[in-house]
């Protein structure tokens, strides 16, 4: 005989030189056949496996009958020991079937007809693994074997798991569950064992099986020190929530926390991540993972603190621009100004209307041109300043083209209008300091934004631009204009035919002034009189546009 195999239940086959395959039980022939095909090999078990260079069939050991034939070449085939799964190992892949015994007694008490297929209902697929597997053993309802990449490796339930790796090429010689240990050799003849819990396997089944309450009772038996692997594999079948319960790794932990949603739990869990002795690295971008979840959940406070932690300020600036919230600006302004990050800084101080502390921010970040430049258009009040550490600093390298740039303290007369801009300064420095923009006055505001401040100081003067921009902040109103005459004195027209002034001016001297009326009143036009010298009024500033006449009518009107 070339080979020999062993049945389930003491029967064996042997396989001679001409591809006869012959059954013996109780070490008597039971019964001999020759495949109508070429045989090169035999595999035991709970079936007999007869494998040609194509296929593989199984067949019952009682009598020679085809259970059925299966279109791969494995070159192992290994049972588990109840006979209900099946591995079927070929070169590059495995694959694990299940056996159903009862289907086939059915089908043969039954009288189906067997074609060269077989039972169809003998096996069935349930996984197909990726792995090279050089050697393997079942435990329970678990697969172990060893990988051609020297990994000792569990499935269950098509759940990889690596128990070990392992520095030679071993070969699986089988388990010892009395003492929960794997049984491995190396080519030296070696005999090494790697620990596996029968119980951990035994509780894997079940929570495959959906069986919790027989889960918790092998739960029960299992160390503390399995408890991470535990978790790992109730994570892996989708129970977040109990492996949370279960796991004692903070890392696990936080991932598990933040992934149901607790997200105070999560903040707790890195606290206690950060004192930890040895802390190597600081969790910075966990604080940034559950900030980022906080805001996408609209835990706002928690959101803020996370990042507060992480140092996002990119994150802060975000948020405090999007509450509109002052106080977190300018705490977020503080700490990028302190951590150097100079575009963040200027960008909260401006929105804050703190010129001052943005060119600051560019002078201590060595930014002079960019300073220069800032304080001539929003802090004129410190280009001097400015302009001379900037020729300072340029000075190191070219003297000449230090000497070229020009200070309005030393060349006024290239500054025109640069007292005015100092005025305007100060000007919006008290309307800020008075009452801070509000968005209930994003028009006016907008509108001061659009305003030609230059042209405005001009007309206005600096005494009139500041009291502008006060009486602004305090109710809306627009731009001062000249104090209309009393209009009140002369009576309104009374349509369709309008009552005149009481003392109408000659026309030679004159001429009338005439306003229309449809705009302010939303009717059909009509035409209101004013004599000339009802307009001269004693010590009247420079009239206004005819837009600010208008507004005053409407008020009185």
């Amino acid at each position: 005989a070339l080979e020999f195999v062993w049945g389930h239940s003491g029967a064996y086959a042997t396989r001679d030189a001409a591809g006869k395959v012959t059954v013996f039980n109780d070490f008597k022939e039971s019964f001999s056949f020759k495949p109508p095909y070429a045989v090169d090999e035999v595999f035991g078990g709970r079936l007999l496996a007869v494998r040609s260079s194509d296929f593989i069939c199984f067949y019952d050991w009682t009598e020679y009958r085809l259970i059925r034939r299966i279109d791969v070449v494995p070159k192992d085939v290994i049972w588990s020991e109840d006979g209900m799964n099946v591995v079927l190992m070929c070169p590059d892949s495995f694959y694990v079937l299940s056996h159903d015994k009862d289907a086939v007694v059915a089908a043969v008490t039954g009288g189906a007809e067997i074609d060269d297929d077989g039972i169809e209902a003998a096996f069935d697929l349930n996984h197909e693994i990726s792995d090279k597997a050089v050697s393997g053993t079942w435990v329970g309802d678990c697969f172990v074997y060893v990988s051609q990449a020297q990994r000792l490796t569990c499935v269950v339930a098509g759940s990889q798991e690596t128990i070990a790796h392992l520095d030679r090429q071993q070969y699986l010689l089988g388990y010892l569950p009395e003492q929960s240990k794997l049984c491995l050799i190396d080519k030296e003849l070696n005999v090494t064992q790697q620990t596996l819990h029968l119980a951990l396997v035994e509780y894997q089944s079940a929570i495959m099986k959906k069986d919790f309450a027989a889960a918790e009772g092998f739960f029960a038996q299992l160390p503390e020190s399995l408890h991470n692997r535990v978790a790992r594999f109730l994570e892996n079948q989708g129970y977040p929530a109990e492996a949370l319960q279960i796991s004692k790794d903070d890392e696990h932990k936080f991932e598990l926390a933040t992934q149901l949603g607790k997200l105070q739990m999560a903040a707790d869990i890195i606290v206690n991540i950060s004192k930890q002795p040895n802390q190597a690295i600081p969790p910075r971008g966990k604080w940034k993972q559950l900030g980022d979840v906080a805001l996408e959940q609209g835990d706002f406070s928690l959101a803020k603190r996370c990042f507060r932690e992480a140092k996002d300020l990119s994150a802060l600036f975000l948020v405090a621009t999007a509450a509109g919230d002052g106080v977190e600006l300018a705490a977020t302004a503080k700490l990028a100004s302190e951590s150097g990050i100079a575009n963040i800084a200027v960008l909260c101080f401006l929105l804050l209307n703190d010129c001052k502390s943005a060119l600051e921010v560019l002078v201590k970040a060595n930014r002079l041109p960019e300073a220069a430049f800032f304080a001539r258009t929003y802090c004129p009040s410190g280009l001097a300043d400015v302009v001379k550490a900037w020729k300072g600093d340029l000075a190191q390298v070219n003297q000449a083209v230090a000497d070229s740039l020009a200070s309005p303290a030393e060349y006024p007369d290239l500054f025109p209008d640069f007292q005015l801009s100092l005025a305007a300064e100060k000007a919006f420095q008290a309307k800020y300091a008075t009452s801070p923009p509000s968005a209930m006055n994003y028009t006016e505001e907008k509108a001061l934004a659009d305003m030609d401040v230059m042209e405005e100081i001009k007309k206005l003067s600096p005494e009139g631009f500041e009291k502008f921009l006060l009486k602004g902040a305090a109710g809306g109103a627009g731009p001062p204009a000249a104090a209309p005459a009393p209009v009140a004195a002369a009576p309104l027209p009374t349509p369709p035919a309008p009552t005149p002034v009481a003392a109408p001016v000659p026309v030679a001297q004159a001429p009338e002034t005439v306003v229309e009326t449809t705009d302010l009143l939303g009717g059909s036009p009509e035409t209101l009189p004013i004599s000339a010298a009802d307009l001269l009024v004693e010590d009247a500033p420079e009239v206004a546009p005819p837009s600010a006449q208008s507004g005053e009518l409407l008020d009185l009107l």
